[in-house]
């Protein structure tokens, strides 16, 4: 399959309209629609950058954005708002093969509710730190309704009162314990809240993590631990939720970045994930992995 990849960069003479594109992940998707005029539908996957982190060499790079796109045709070259280099992208991977990788994406995960013919998607980091801060409620006997910045004060406060409070400490160590992330950390020493903060982290990380394997299995790729401490190479960072006003009053979507490493377990589906992003919100900028081969010693 003959795709293409393309980096996108706004016109140095059309001033100020980064400001207008820039963290508009819907907004850049319609704009960068106009170069593929002959396709009714969006035949391309993108990513935004900013320019000075991307090319800190390049005369006149400030902080407008940069777009990276996968494409099944080629964009127009010629365009008064956008400067284009495309090339064509063909990856030849083979089982086996190491890539570092870097991924914007969406994660969520669909869950049958009581009275509900369809699943409902759930946002995977608020899901995990709901779940952990309404466990630690119910063992305290306090109310496990209401939104989380609600029900992490009702903890701190029942703790404050009771610092044994149903062993809550432990649960805590627990949690970030099975995180070799925070091996290091001197969690003893931790006062209640950074306590619980540190926990919600970990349970953010390691939800994460999950969400990333149970990907990779689908996909044709594998994670990948380093030969030493045998830790994964992976990382998630930059959780962000970007609000939709215009679809609705909680509407929204969030957006996580992950990198490492990772290995091909079966090249003919992988190329697929290259080619068609992983997960949803791809309209809004997410999906795009982008890859580059590890020298294995």
């Amino acid at each position: 399959m003959l795709m293409y990849f393309s980096r996108i960069r706004i016109r140095p003479d059309v001033r100020d309209l980064h400001l207008l594109v820039s963290g508009n992940g819907y907004g850049a998707h319609q704009l960068l629609w106009k170069l593929f005029p002959g396709d009714d539908k969006r035949s391309f996957i993108f990513r935004e950058e900013v320019a000075r982190e991307q090319m800190p060499f390049h005369k006149g790079v400030k902080g407008e954005p940069v777009f990276y796109l996968v494409s099944g045709s080629q964009p127009i070259a010629d365009h008064p708002i956008f400067a284009v280099e495309s090339k064509t992208y063909a990856p030849k991977l083979s089982n086996g093969e190491r890539l570092a990788f870097r991924l914007r994406a969406n994660p969520t995960i669909a869950r049958k509710e009581e009275g509900k013919k369809n699943s409902s998607r759930h946002d995977v980091v608020m899901d995990a730190q709901y779940h952990l801060l309404r466990e630690i409620a119910a063992a305290m006997s306090i109310p496990t309704f209401g939104d989380k910045s609600k029900i992490k004060k009702s903890i701190l406060e029942a703790w404050r009162q009771c610092p044994d409070s149903q062993g809550i400490e432990e649960k805590l160590q627990c949690v970030i314990a099975e995180n070799d992330r925070y091996a290091e950390v001197p969690i003893t020493s931790l006062k209640p809240f950074e306590l619980l903060d540190l926990a919600l982290k970990a349970q953010m990380d390691k939800a994460l993590e999950t969400w990333f394997a149970g990907k990779c299995e689908r996909l044709g790729c594998a994670m990948v631990r380093d030969e030493f401490k045998r830790r994964l190479k992976f990382q998630a960072e930059g959780y962000q939720w970007h609000a939709l006003p215009r679809k609705g009053k909680n509407a929204g979507f969030s957006s996580v970045d992950f990198e490492g490493e990772i290995e091909v377990v079966d090249a003919k589906s992988f190329s697929k994930v290259l080619f068609n992003g992983v997960g949803p919100a791809k309209s809004f900028g997410c999906g795009l992995m982008v890859v580059r081969r590890v020298l294995v010693k």
